[in-house]
């Protein structure tokens, strides 16, 4: 990293770039030039009054990354998905626990929260990005039948596909994620 910050592409598809912006003691960012607008920006450490941590904006203009620290993860919207109605919608079956942040014609963003050791309910999810705003460790339950275990620290993003499932926080903090799904 240079002491300008750096832009890493931590994951590319045919729906999504995700990049992790860092910044560097030197408040010049570098150029950056986004494959796609609009973007969603997850806002993970600031010291801009006006993007707070754990913050969402979207973004249909480049945004000026000049004057200030942030690290942020950016999730540009590259082609539509052929998206189907989900039978067991979370935003639908859980409100309690999943939030619609924002939605257009292009994305829905919903905010994930969890009590410590909570479990939800049997939802359905599309293809989405997941980036977590606290540390993550989860029990998951599928429609199938099957289990898993996943963990990720808080502050970074991954492309999950369409998946039901039912999540538990193996936790004794709460757990707070963002759902970036794609349209």
């Amino acid at each position: 990293m240079d002491s300008r910050g750096t832009y890493e592409v931590t994951f590319e598809n045919d729906h999504v770039r995700i990049t992790q912006v860092n910044p560097g003691p030197d408040t010049r960012a570098p150029k950056y030039v986004p494959v796609a607008l609009p973007m969603v920006r997850v806002i993970i450490e600031s010291d801009d009054p006006r993007v707070p941590p754990a913050s969402i904006h979207y973004c249909e203009s480049m945004p000026d990354d000049r004057g200030h620290l942030t690290r942020e993860i950016r999730v540009e919207l590259k082609s539509r998905l052929d998206a189907h109605p989900m039978k067991l919608d979370a935003v639908r079956i859980d409100p309690a626990r999943y939030r619609i942040e924002f939605e257009n014609e292009r994305v829905r963003i919903v905010r994930l929260g969890f009590g410590p050791h909570e479990k939800g309910m049997m939802v359905e999810h599309p293809p989405r990005v997941l980036v977590t705003l606290t540390e993550v460790a989860v029990k998951l339950a599928f429609a199938d039948g099957h289990t898993d275990e996943r963990g990720a620290p808080a502050g970074i993003a991954g492309w999950l596909e369409g998946e039901t499932l039912l999540t538990e926080n193996a936790r004794d903090e709460l757990l707070e994620v963002v759902l970036i799904e794609p349209k």
